[in-house]
């Protein structure tokens, strides 16, 4: 079980509409980051930074492929928490 503090830097680390849609993104689509780039429409700076942000907050593991660097969720339950906010 995670400590408040964690739970609250989860929380912090989630609560950016761009990080959000990130998220929800790699839950539907795997780790395809150009892909959701592309969807998103936003610089892949922009995506890097909210990227590392998730990671250091413990939400996303990213593994190397070949070139590319592949992101997907480490805690199983922020699936549960994105469901829970898309049917409010």
């Amino acid at each position: 079980m995670k400590s408040i503090e964690d739970q609250a830097r989860i929380l912090k680390a989630l609560a950016h509409p761009h990080r959000m849609e990130l998220v929800t993104r790699l839950k539907v689509d795997g780790c395809n980051v150009s892909e959701i780039q592309g969807n998103m429409g936003l610089p892949q700076s922009t995506i890097s930074h909210h990227l590392l942000i998730l990671k250091n907050a413990g939400i996303l593991t990213s593994r190397r492929e070949g070139t590319t660097v592949c992101y997907s969720i480490e805690i199983e339950e922020i699936k549960e928490i994105l469901d829970i906010l898309a049917r409010m």
